[in-house]
């Protein structure tokens, strides 16, 4: 019976000794198919690239750079697991690991929130406003040179024009409720503003395309935007598809604040303004803008002229014998014995009216307004 056993145990200690080495060798393949080695100079995203592939072969998850950095790993790695490479490369320039389903991110630290008190914010109820006027118009480029408008003359409401107007005593009270001249000018007389929006309109050469009114504190911005925000798609280095808004339309974005010179309230006005439209095409998409920034000073109630923006449209009109040359194609081809196509190109300005004006403060417009309700 001894005789029996004795080989038994030989061949189970045998057996004991022999599978963790078989175990440590299959462990020692596993572990060499996994090493990387990377040069110190190798610029993160390659080196984010080269490790995506044991990322994905081993855990199925792809590897990302989501962070700001943007340089070399500047630690040589040498037959390190690409698990160990990555670590060090994070810990090497001050970045972190983000695990989730299906991805690892590298990221850049987060940064420890610390609790603060919030306080309620300080509001100056003493503080002026100020009210912002503006008109935004398109007009016909070789009209308004026809006019002889001059609009570096506005004052009080009026430009000098070279023209006269007729009619200009029965126009109602004019766009910025100053008290203006309306009566008929001649040759290098002002007149006024409203009056001549309103020649302009009635002669088709031109539109207002927005009349934006803001109030807005001292010190303040007031932002006004007609249109819409478009997106435009793109892809960062990691591949990812993200959308991008741009703002287009008219859009009036202005900061003014009140300064005292002499014991007069003045306006420093930093102003900028924009008329812009999308036109999506075959590779990208083009904005067609025509945009204007200033910084001026104005006085209570003055008014200031932004021109010379121009823009020009390809359009065909059609000349002849009035309904003769309008008839379809088929009526015997008469449309083209009795009239023509003509193309012109039309050259339009943009003429950007602004009026500021003081507003007291709601204290001393809540006080007037127990005055009045008094001595009623």
């Amino acid at each position: 019976m001894k005789k029996i056993l004795l080989p038994i145990l030989l061949m189970i200690l045998v057996g004991a000794l022999l599978v963790p080495a078989a175990l440590s060798a299959s462990e020692q393949v596993k572990t060499d198919s996994e090493l990387v080695s990377l040069s110190e100079t190798t610029h993160i995203n390659d080196a984010i690239q080269v490790l995506e592939t044991f990322s994905w072969k081993y855990d199925k998850k792809k590897l990302i750079n989501l962070s700001s950095y943007n340089a070399s790993i500047g630690v040589p790695i040498n037959f390190l697991t690409w698990r160990k490479a990555l670590e060090l490369i994070v810990l090497k320039n001050n970045l972190m690991l983000v695990d989730q389903a299906g991805y690892v991110a590298v990221a850049d630290p987060s940064v420890p929130q610390k609790v603060i008190k919030e306080e309620a914010p300080t509001v100056n109820v003493n503080s002026k406003q100020v009210r912002i006027k503006a008109i935004i118009m398109l007009a016909d480029r070789a009209y308004l040179q026809a006019l002889g408008i001059d609009w570096t003359t506005i004052s009080n409401g009026s430009v000098l024009a070279n023209i006269g107007l007729t009619g200009a005593t029965q126009i109602p009270g004019d766009i910025f409720n100053a008290t203006l001249n309306r009566t008929t000018t001649f040759g290098g007389n002002p007149i006024e503003i409203n009056a001549l929006i309103r020649t302009i309109e009635s002669d088709q050469k031109g539109y207002i395309i927005a009349q934006p009114n803001i109030i807005v504190s001292s010190g303040k911005r007031g932002f006004i935007q007609v249109g819409q925000d478009i997106s435009i798609k793109s892809t960062d280095e990691a591949g990812n598809t993200t959308d991008k808004f741009f703002a287009t339309g008219v859009i009036m974005d202005v900061v003014p604040t009140i300064i005292m010179a002499e014991n007069k309230p003045m306006i420093h006005l930093k102003a900028e303004v924009e008329r812009s439209a999308a036109a999506p095409g075959a590779v990208s998409t083009i904005i067609n803008k025509s945009k204007s920034t200033t910084e001026v000073i104005l006085f209570d109630g003055e008014e200031t002229v932004i021109g010379g923006l121009f823009d020009s449209d390809d359009v065909v009109i059609r000349s002849g014998i009035p309904i003769l040359k309008d008839l379809p194609w088929w009526v015997f081809g008469i449309r083209y014995l009795t009239g023509y196509d003509r193309k012109e190109k039309k050259e339009r300005e943009m003429i950007i009216i602004m009026k500021v004006e003081v507003i007291n403060s709601a204290i001393e417009r809540m006080n007037q307004y127990i005055q009045e309700q008094n001595s009623n």
